[in-house]
């Protein structure tokens, strides 16, 4: 049997308490081993360091993360409304 997962990976909004989760492709485990297929480029945290989760593919297109390492997440939308600091240093 085939197992699907969502590639995703955290991401801090200033003035927001939890971590949007920004889905960066798809995953498969079959007959014990996982491919990963990465439908965008994650950008490094404040370390450098990339840091990607595995979530069992429940069915749901668009859905956001708010606890990491959760057996039973609690989906929640992300806030269209959420001011986001779109300044660019250059």
């Amino acid at each position: 049997m085939t197992k699907r997962f969502n590639v995703s990976k955290a991401k801090d909004i200033p003035g927001r308490d939890k971590p949007v989760w920004l889905k960066h492709g798809i995953a498969f485990e079959k007959d014990g081993k996982i491919r990963i297929k990465l439908e965008s480029l994650p950008i490094p945290n404040k370390d450098g360091e990339i840091w990607l989760s595995l979530f069992e593919d429940t069915g749901r297109e668009n859905y956001s993360r708010t606890e990491v390492g959760s057996a039973d997440p609690s989906h929640e939308p992300f806030n269209a409304n959420t001011t986001l600091n779109d300044d660019i240093p250059f």
